[in-house]
C-alpha cells in the first residue's frame, strides 16, 4: 500500500513538473526575396562563429527575380547568411539573430552594394511557403 501511494505522489509530482515546464521556443524561418532582376541560385546560413558555409539552401531550386523563398525549422539562433549575387558577389550577414519571421530582401541595390563589399540588410516579417533548413553534418 506504502509502495502503491509513493508511486502514486511521484507520477503526480512528475505530471506536475512536466505541465510547468516552459514549451520550446517556436522554429525560426527565413524568407529570402529576390529583386534584383537577377536569378539567385546559392544561400548558405550558418551558426555564428563556424568555420564553413555548409550546404547551398538553394540547391536545385533557382530563386528568379520577384519571387521569394522560404527556410523553416531552422533552431532559433545566432547565424551568419550569405547569398551570391551573379555573377560572383557575395552579400554576408553576419551575426543575424533568427527567429520566426525574419525577412533579408535583396534588391537592385543590394548588388550595387555587393561590387563594393558593402550589404547590410535590414529584417522584415512575411509570410511564404517553407522548405525545410538543411544543416551541414561536419
Amino acid at each position: 500500500m506504502k509502495v502503491m501511494r509513493n508511486a502514486l505522489m511521484l507520477a503526480t509530482m512528475l505530471a506536475a513538473a512536466a505541465a510547468s515546464a516552459a514549451p520550446p521556443p517556436p522554429p525560426a524561418e527565413v524568407v529570402l526575396v529576390n529583386l534584383t532582376g537577377e536569378t539567385i541560385e546559392q544561400l548558405y546560413i550558418s551558426p555564428c562563429g563556424a568555420h564553413w558555409w555548409g550546404h547551398n539552401q538553394l540547391a536545385g531550386a533557382p530563386l528568379w527575380s520577384s519571387r521569394r523563398f522560404n527556410i523553416s525549422n531552422v533552431a532559433p539562433g545566432c547565424y551568419d547568411l550569405m547569398v551570391v549575387i551573379p555573377p560572383w558577389n557575395e552579400c554576408i550577414i553576419s551575426g543575424a539573430s533568427l527567429r520566426r519571421g525574419v525577412v533579408w530582401t535583396v534588391t537592385r541595390s543590394t548588388v550595387v552594394q555587393s561590387v563594393f563589399g558593402d550589404c547590410n540588410m535590414t529584417s522584415g516579417v512575411a509570410l511564404s511557403g517553407r522548405r525545410p533548413w538543411v544543416r551541414d553534418e561536419r
